[in-house]
């Protein structure tokens, strides 16, 4: 999509489609149109001398007329009517973020298609949830998955709703005015939108650039997105986790010295490419700040970060398909992680149970006081919250080891995955 052969056709797209709206309007000669619209593509550009045609005259767009109009003999003298470069190569970036911007959504939705059945096979799947890096309360894994599926679903509203802003035409003439076409240049413009199935914007955007700030800030959202839900992989894949294991092919190398590495190299990747495509994201902004009515030294640096982010974005897009679609989940290691502490996890449950008995403050102070000695190593959490008093004349042995088993206090997290889930699968 982003290739320099592809950017070209497009640029000979977006003269051709000029050209025919031209000639229905009667303002260039309907054999021309029809000429240009024949020629309108690679193998009437010589490539040598477009690279010759930049050496000399600096101008791209001029550059590329020049090595494609020698096809047309006369007719070429009617390409780029009227127009300036800018209309036609932001109408051709355009055009490749459009058909950019559909890959993403595929992508997106095959991600999304692969979260869906990790949320609906794990809705029930105890294991330790974990805030600040340490064991908090049990939630299960569909739980988890949920929130990465609904934050993808966000970035797949985002990019809808963003289209509108974006895909839009670009044909004002040398600063904005249409000054070359007057009051018919309106109608050309109407006419060149349609063509090319693009929205009229109110005025020229050549110096207004954050229609491309948007689309690789937003692009940047999503693959920081990817880059969380790798991070959470990378860690649940270590051995001392032992929860999450990445796909692993035979005859796939980890280490050129270790024979035995299985290395987690897709959600690896996957934050190096969102690392990378943010930096764009800031590029872009910082290209917003232009000059006058059009300013190349800023928007050229489009022609190397678009590209850029939209690859960078393909490839991570790509690895946590796979790692999604192909995760495994080792079921075992998450209940051996949720019962590390024995029932000390479920110390919210304790306490809520004391506070009916004994006043919330009350029982938050038992509750800590028998948590610390789990944490020292002097009794079990059931054990400590037993040796006090006023839980032991309220509570039976028994009850207080049904109220701290983890695995019966994930709440109604089976409940919002399934909720994320029917969401996620009525929205397709």
């Amino acid at each position: 999509i982003f290739s320099e052969e592809r950017f070209i056709q497009r640029f000979l797209d977006v003269e051709a489609a000029l050209a025919r709206v031209q000639a229905a309007e009667g303002m260039i000669p309907e054999s021309a149109a029809e000429e240009i619209t024949e020629k309108a593509s690679l193998e009437y550009v010589d490539f040598e001398q477009v690279a010759e045609n930049v050496a000399d005259v600096h101008l791209f767009s001029m550059s590329i007329i020049g090595a494609w109009k020698e096809s047309m003999g006369e007719a070429g003298e009617y390409v780029h009517w009227g127009a300036t470069t800018q209309d036609i190569s932001d109408t051709a970036l355009v055009l490749q973020i459009r058909d950019g911007l559909d890959a993403i959504e595929r992508d997106l939705d095959a991600i999304a298609e692969a979260l869906e059945e990790l949320t609906e096979e794990h809705a029930e799947t105890p294991m330790m949830g974990r805030t600040h890096m340490v064991h908090a309360l049990p939630i299960t894994f569909g739980l988890k998955t949920a929130t990465w599926l609904d934050e993808i679903n966000r970035h797949r509203d985002r990019i809808e709703a963003m289209r509108e802003r974006v895909e839009v035409v670009e044909f004002f003439g040398a600063v904005g005015s249409l000054a070359s076409l007057g009051e018919d240049g309106l109608v050309i413009q109407e006419e060149l939108g349609a063509e090319l199935d693009l929205a009229i914007p109110d005025v020229a955007w050549y110096a207004a650039r954050d229609r491309i700030a948007e689309t690789v800030s937003t692009i940047g959202l999503v693959t920081s997105t990817l880059a969380r839900i790798g991070k959470q992989v990378l860690l649940m894949n270590r051995e001392e986790f032992g929860e999450l294991s990445e796909p692993f092919e035979a005859g796939e190398i980890g280490s050129s010295t270790m024979p035995h590495k299985r290395n987690p190299v897709r959600s690896e990747e996957t934050v190096l490419l969102a690392r990378l495509v943010r930096g764009h994201a800031d590029t872009a902004l910082e290209l917003m700040e232009t000059y006058d009515e059009r300013d190349f030294s800023a928007t050229l640096g489009e022609f190397a970060i678009v590209p850029e982010t939209f690859l960078y974005a393909s490839r991570a897009l790509s690895y946590v398909h796979e790692v999604a679609a192909g995760l495994v989940v080792h079921e075992e290691g998450m209940l051996e992680n949720l019962h590390h502490h024995g029932g000390l996890v479920a110390s919210e449950a304790a306490m809520m149970a004391l506070a009916e008995e004994l006043g919330r403050q009350t029982a938050h102070d038992v509750c800590y006081e028998a948590a610390m000695l789990a944490l020292d190593g002097e009794a079990s959490f059931a054990d400590a919250l037993l040796g006090d008093e006023r839980v032991a004349a309220a509570f039976s042995g028994e009850e207080i080891d049904d109220i701290t088993d983890p695995e019966a206090y994930t709440g109604v997290s089976s409940t919002l995955a399934r909720r994320a889930l029917e969401r996620s699968r009525a929205r397709n």
